[in-house]
């Protein structure tokens, strides 16, 4: 199992942030090998998701581009990274 870190900044106001969340959600859901995920809170104008993919290739495959803008331009991909998952409990 592989986890993508996504980190974003947050720069504006979204303007439907629970629409936003479950447009999110429902997209990264869907592809293919997504084992399951978890978005914090957004805090100090940055926020972090957490997403497991059965496989390496899963998870590289899903991985959003750094520097997308959402398009209202209120949130920013900032990083990605992939971790191998050492252990699950």
């Amino acid at each position: 199992m592989h986890s993508l870190h996504v980190t974003v900044t947050i720069k504006g106001e979204i303007p439907d942030v629970p629409a936003h969340l479950a447009e999110v959600v429902s997209d990264v859901s869907s592809k293919p090998g997504f084992v399951h995920g978890y978005w914090l809170t957004p805090m100090n104008g940055e926020g972090h998701a957490y997403t497991f993919f059965d496989t390496e290739e899963h998870a590289r495959a899903s991985a959003p581009e750094v520097g997308w803008e959402h398009p209202s331009g209120a949130v920013e991909i900032r990083d990605v990274e992939l971790w191998p998952v050492a252990l699950s409990a």
